[in-house]
């Protein structure tokens, strides 16, 4: 079981950050957690149940298990039915996945805050760009549109971000 353990924390380590960045690229960012969490669960039943050594190529089998888990959030969003807005109850938990991208929580929740009023696309752009370090033309290949259209987007939203930040400390 030790094998087991070492094995998938080494594949984990080594393939996270891409996995992450793929999956941000197709899914909302409110449904990548869970769908990386459920692969990498996959993964782990997979090593307990064959071994340690019977996956030879991690990273093509998570990518694989990945594609599923995507496609079935979007078979499942298309069956479920969605909640007016005035009908979610006001004291639900907010969504901190942006928080584990940075050091400084406190700062990380005001950013948060202040992307949640961002459309969606523009939140993907930012958490690829500051939080896993893709190019402009990585971003752009994903998103279909280019890359100085997504270095407008990230210039407009530094500029909000400063202008926010700036005006609260002079209050």
């Amino acid at each position: 079981m030790n094998d087991v353990t070492e094995r998938f924390n080494t594949v984990y380590d080594a393939t996270f950050r891409e996995l992450m960045r793929y999956c941000l690229c197709k899914v909302p960012i409110a449904d990548a957690d869970d769908l990386m969490q459920n692969t990498y669960a996959k993964f782990y039943r997979a090593l307990c149940r064959k071994g340690a050594d019977a996956i030879r190529e991690p990273k093509a089998y998570l990518i694989s298990v990945l594609k599923h888990e995507i496609a079935s959030c979007y078979r499942f969003r298309a069956k479920r039915r969605e909640i007016p807005f005035d009908e979610i109850p006001p004291n639900l938990p907010a969504d901190d996945s942006v928080e584990e991208l940075t050091l400084d929580f406190v700062a990380a929740d005001e950013i948060t805050s202040f992307l949640q009023a961002e459309p969606e696309r523009t939140q993907r752009m930012f958490i690829l760009y500051y939080g896993y370090g893709m190019k402009l033309g990585d971003i752009a290949t994903e998103m279909g549109t280019t890359a100085a259209g997504v270095k407008s987007k990230l210039l407009r939203v530094r500029k909000k971000l400063r202008a926010t930040f700036e005006k609260e400390k002079l209050l």
